[in-house]
């Protein structure tokens, strides 16, 4: 047992040294870094050849001069230039540590220029005709698909078009103007559809004599029914599994800089991830918009701000995120508040707001593609939010997965024109849901909804600001003080409450 105790103090001191010289150098060594480089002072020891120092100033010569967090992957390599004797012992530390994966960013949208006239809309609006009308055209039989121009009375037809309107028939049925490139035509729906003006349907029925369709069954793009054969299914490598080995955390809506921004709560957020992060392999902390509050976002918000320069809010925020525990992969994607265009797709946050934050931090636009522990992950902020619940009145903000599922049946983010959603047409319309994802996390509502649709985890994890004095008069309760832990080898989900309703 006092054997067992002097060794462990040795290793103890060991570390504190190791820590010292690199920080000398003006470096942060990671939990795993830090393992490795006692595994080969211990070795180096029984030689009699170990030189932290020299070491330390070895990796300073060969890095990047912003890097300044070390990470075991760049220990093994000089370790293995500086000594080859140790390479081999090195390399099989390496491969026992579980692998955890950067994030690889799929789909995000860059920096455009200004917005573009409105004639220029319609390139957009064909690229969304044609790649959900082919998803739906899939699920036609073919010889039934007509163009909307064609077509017999008293025949049986399928079209497949954009919904240009929407109104109640004297019957209390619903009219829809539908269109296509050969043109439009009246079509008469069941009351119990919820048709929203500018997404892609498809539409069985029979043609009138009068030139308006008779809908027997409408057809959504909607994403596909899970089967045995659909990939997150199949069983993984050994090597896939370790990979996906690992926990994600979602959060959105931080609003650093507001008066109601819950610091309490946050606190105890960015303790329990630094106590247990390691012992959960938390691998990855994904953050879906609204850093901070802003400035102007709306009239008189300056009464509402403890920060009133927006650089300010962004150091607050990015000195709030450094606390994490070094090792987390960050990924920030923009919101309606952040300091970016409000024309969708938000490009990432600025270079000159990039570089207050820590070098682990990964920055995506507004809606994004990613991969993080081999998971397709859509990160979406969420404004359409305010358009679905205005037009479908079953749908609220308490309940923000309905809202997600109606987006992901649509297979689109933000179907509906010129309300809320500002959209950059540049030619391609960013808010197709292709491809679909595995976990799909939006925020903007402020209130916490979790669900899975068809294969699809849904995660809208709350916000970290009181209410607010526009949000009480709309009646919204928000839920505070959250955050969605997500295994990501089962999809398995946790929220955690950090305590956030007491408003502490």
């Amino acid at each position: 047992m006092v054997v067992r105790n002097e060794s462990e103090r040795r290793g103890s001191l060991k570390e504190l040294e190791i820590v010292k010289r690199f920080a000398d150098f003006g470096f942060q060594v990671q939990p795993e870094a830090l393992e490795l480089l006692s595994h080969y002072s211990s070795t180096c020891d029984r030689e009699g050849d170990f030189n932290i120092g020299e070491l330390a100033e070895c990796v300073t010569k060969s890095v990047d001069p912003s890097i300044f967090v070390i990470s075991p992957e760049l220990i093994a390599d000089i370790i293995k230039k500086k000594d080859v004797r140790s390479a081999e012992k090195v390399t099989s530390v390496v491969e026992q540590q579980p692998q955890v994966d950067a994030p690889a960013i799929l789909k995000s949208f860059p920096e455009h220029g200004k917005a573009a006239d409105q004639k220029d809309f319609l390139p957009h609006f064909i690229d969304r005709y044609e790649r959900l009308s082919g998803i739906i055209k899939k699920r036609l039989k073919c010889g039934q698909i007509r163009f909307i121009k064609s077509g017999s009375a008293n025949e049986e037809i399928s079209v497949v078009g954009m919904v240009s309107s929407v109104a109640k028939t004297a019957k209390g049925n619903i009219r829809v103007e539908l269109e296509d490139t050969s043109g439009s035509l009246s079509v008469i729906v069941p009351h119990k559809e919820e048709i929203i003006p500018d997404e892609i349907i498809g539409v069985t029925g029979f043609l009138s004599s009068g030139r308006q369709l008779i809908a027997e069954r409408i057809i959504y793009p909607d994403v596909p029914i899970p089967t045995a054969t659909s990939q997150s299914a199949l069983p993984l490598s050994d090597k896939e599994q370790q990979r996906r080995a690992t926990h994600a955390v979602f959060i959105s809506d931080l609003h650093f800089g507001s008066t109601t921004f819950l610091d309490g709560a946050w606190d105890r957020f960015v303790q329990w991830m630094n106590e247990e992060s390691s012992r959960l392999e938390i691998a990855y902390l994904v953050v879906a918009g609204d850093i901070v509050d802003g400035i102007g976002v709306y009239p008189g918000q300056e009464e509402d701000l403890s920060i009133t320069d927006i650089e300010a809010q962004y150091k607050m925020a990015a000195g709030s995120i450094s606390d994490l525990p070094s090792h987390l992969h960050i990924i920030l994607a923009p919101g309606n508040h952040d300091a970016v265009r409000s024309a969708e797709p938000q490009p990432p946050l600025p270079e000159k707001i990039q570089k207050f934050f820590p070098e682990h931090t990964c920055f995506v636009s507004n809606p994004a593609y990613i991969r993080i522990g081999g998971r397709q992950v859509l990160i979406y902020h969420g404004q359409s939010y305010d358009d679905f619940v205005n037009v479908v009145s079953r749908l609220s903000y308490a309940k923000p997965e309905d809202v997600m599922i109606e987006m992901l049946r649509r297979r689109h983010l933000a179907p509906l024109y010129g309300n809320n959603v500002s959209i950059l047409p540049d030619g391609h319309d960013y808010g197709v849901i292709d491809p679909v994802p595995e976990i799909f996390q939006c925020g903007h509502t402020h209130t916490v909804g979790i669900s899975k649709y068809r294969n699809v985890l849904l995660i809208n994890a709350g916000t970290w600001q009181a209410q607010t004095p526009y949000q009480k008069k709309r009646g919204i309760n928000p839920v505070t003080g959250c955050a969605t832990l997500v295994d990501l080898s089962e999809l398995k989900v946790k929220v955690l409450d950090f305590g956030g309703r007491s408003g502490a």
